[in-house]
């Protein structure tokens, strides 16, 4: 692949963006309802057009103070392999289009996280590339999983 497509955000001050091809949509702002047993990274669920999507504080899986809630915060409809989920964020730009060669991807000694499937550069700066299947560990996805399965949510329409 010669260009990455990525839907840029900012939270916690930190500019982010995930890879287009894992976004479903970016919705206003929804109010979740505690699911209790849930990981403490997970804010709780929504019901999205029949759908019941978990709501992560990706803030917290990063250990980043975390902005509160505003009536026009958007959220990231996101899918992983696993789950479809969604990620309450400060604010969204526009699509953007990078070359491969502004592209670092991770593992690479430049970009040692694991949460990252890593960085692009741009004019602004660099844009840090977030790998949407390391949203929630194993141990919160096996979490949530029983979670759900406890309180009779573990189906997901798909």
């Amino acid at each position: 692949m010669d260009r990455y497509l990525v839907l840029p955000f900012w939270l916690a001050g930190q500019h982010l963006a995930v890879a287009l091809d894992t976004v479903v949509r970016v919705l206003p702002a929804l109010i979740c309802t505690p699911l209790p047993g849930a990981p403490n990274t997970v804010l709780g669920l929504v019901n999205v057009h029949g759908r019941l999507l978990p709501v992560v504080n990706l803030a917290q899986r990063f250990a980043w103070p975390a902005a509160p809630s505003t009536l026009w915060q958007p959220f990231l409809w996101l899918k992983t392999q696993r789950r479809e989920l969604l990620i309450p964020v400060e604010s969204v730009e526009t699509v953007q289009s990078c070359a491969a060669q502004d592209f670092a991807p991770a593992p690479h000694p430049q970009v040692p996280s694991s949460f990252l499937k890593g960085v692009m550069r741009t004019a602004e700066g660099l844009l840090l590339i977030q790998d949407v299947e390391q949203v929630l560990s194993d141990a919160d996805e096996e979490h949530l999983a029983a979670a759900l399965a406890a309180h009779g949510s573990a189906h997901e329409p798909g």
